[in-house]
């Protein structure tokens, strides 16, 4: 007869093994179509209740003819990943960007490692930009063919259906796909250790077949810094590039920029722009190159702070505010102290809205201290989203700078977003994240009457420069300010 103390680690070994199967298991769950189809239309009632985006872009006949489309596609049973790709697939279509869908908590964390690669895509063919991987060998502009057998085309085209970008922005579709193809990858294989891709070094090189480790962002991060110096920008990073021109850039690629978790206003923020400023001023700056590339957004308090650096002119920031009394309701409580004060700025809209419209003692006045009076450049991309596509269009409007790139993802009107509410979907557990305020901006000029902001200079890398790692869009502005 066995021990008690055998019996013991035999039990805690099972205990164990049980508790590391958990989050394996819930990758592996099998969804019922029915509970899928149940959650599908709880996440178009949910829209419909507390989304101001809902139907704006998309009309409800053809949301109702998609949600019909995806439901008679499905298989009786299905894995977290399948219904998760068809949830996503669903929300997509309301082509909003701040609209988005995510696994359950216990299996987000599951997915800690992705495919160690940063890819770009020129034509219909898929490079790696950074290898990030433990493989050294693999060379930076090496074609990638497939991915566990899966031609890279085809997983690029199926991982757009996994977000909507606004009013179907095709630049800002094509920069999502690229740039964040490892996290699709991820939400398409689920957890994964590895895969098995094909690549060539050249175009009339042999086809390699090689077992590539996932990493954490941590070690592909720490992999970059070492192997691809000067890659990575930093936010507010400040250089003079010419004495000869009196030209700087800075870089700003977050409006999120604080000093701790204490500091919930970013005075950070403020603080490190006009530090910057003053430094530009004393070195004689006339060409400030400010780049927004890659700027997914974050505080619009901020959007405020940087205009107010650089505006010729008194501005207002948001013609209204609107959101849906449910929505209202879900983020001022009764019981909560802000739902007062909130309640002295927005008024009834119609028979379920609440607005906020601009005042006179809105007007915000330029800075006195540390104010550029020089040229602007503005650089800008796909990436460029939410307050960055808030900075643009109102620059654009007010005519303060030279725009190069390409078309920022966002509309040029307005977005939604301001807060986000969660709701998690009854039988997946999969959370859809919805929006709260119908944000219009202020552009008292009218300057730009297309839908998007478009670049005075439509600049993108072409496959030459890519391999000889030339920022095409950056020498375009400096050939500007020497030939201007």
């Amino acid at each position: 007869m066995p021990s008690k103390s055998i019996i013991y680690n035999r039990s805690l070994l099972l205990f164990f093994y049980i508790f590391l199967q958990i989050p394996l298991c819930f990758g592996q769950k099998k969804i019922s179509k029915k509970d899928l189809i149940k959650d599908l239309n709880f996440t178009q009632k949910s829209l419909e209740k507390y989304h101001l985006g809902m139907y704006y872009y998309e009309s409800k006949s053809d949301f109702e003819s998609r949600l019909e489309g995806i439901t008679k596609s499905l298989d009786d049973s299905l894995t977290l990943q399948d219904s998760y790709y068809a949830t996503s697939k669903l929300v997509s279509g309301l082509k909003d960007l701040h609209t988005g869908v995510y696994f359950p908590k216990n299996y987000q964390k599951t997915l800690k490692k992705s495919l160690p690669f940063v890819l770009r895509k020129y034509n219909d063919k898929f490079y790696i930009h950074y290898n990030l991987s433990s493989d050294s060998t693999i060379q930076r502009t090496a074609e990638i063919l497939s991915i566990e057998d899966k031609p890279v085309s085809v997983l690029y085209e199926k991982f757009k259906d996994y977000y909507g970008t606004d009013n179907g922005n095709f630049q800002s579709k094509k920069y999502y796909a690229e740039r964040a193809f490892p996290r699709y990858l991820n939400y398409y294989l689920g957890k994964k250790d590895s895969v098995k891709i094909c690549l060539r070094v050249k175009e009339d090189s042999v086809v390699q077949t090689k077992t590539i480790p996932f990493e954490t962002s941590k070690t592909t991060n720490k992999t970059l810094k070492i192997r691809y110096k000067n890659a990575t920008r930093g936010n507010f990073n400040f250089k003079i590039i010419d004495t000869t021109s009196h030209t700087a850039t800075l870089d700003i690629i977050s409006f999120i920029h604080k000093n701790g978790k204490l500091d919930i206003f970013q005075r950070r923020f403020k603080k490190d722009l006009k530090a910057k400023i003053k430094i530009a001023q004393k070195a004689g700056v006339e060409n400030l190159i400010i780049d927004l590339r890659a700027n997914g957004g974050g505080l619009i308090a901020n959007v405020k702070r940087l205009t107010r650096q650089f505006a010729k002119e008194p501005f207002y920031m948001t013609d209204s505010v609107i959101v849906k009394r449910a929505m209202f309701n879900k983020i001022f409580p009764c019981y909560s102290p802000s739902r007062l004060i909130a309640r002295l700025y927005f008024k009834p809209f119609g028979p379920d809205k609440l607005l906020k419209v601009k005042k006179e003692k809105n007007l915000i006045q330029p800075s006195k201290k540390y104010h550029f009076d020089g040229k602007l450049y503005v650089l800008m991309d796909g990436g460029s989203y939410s307050a960055t596509t808030f900075t643009i269009g109102l620059w654009k409007d007010m005519q303060l700078a030279t725009f190069v790139g390409t078309r920022p993802g966002g509309a040029n009107w307005g977005s939604f977003a301001g807060q986000w509410k969660v709701i998690k979907l009854p039988n997946t557990g999969i959370r859809l994240r919805i929006p709260a305020y119908k944000i219009v901006h202020a552009q008292a000029h009218k300057t730009n009457t297309s839908f998007f902001v478009e670049p005075d200079y439509y600049v993108e890398q072409n496959f030459e420069d890519f391999k000889i790692r030339k920022d095409t869009q950056m020498d375009f502005v400096l050939d500007l300010i020497k030939n201007k």
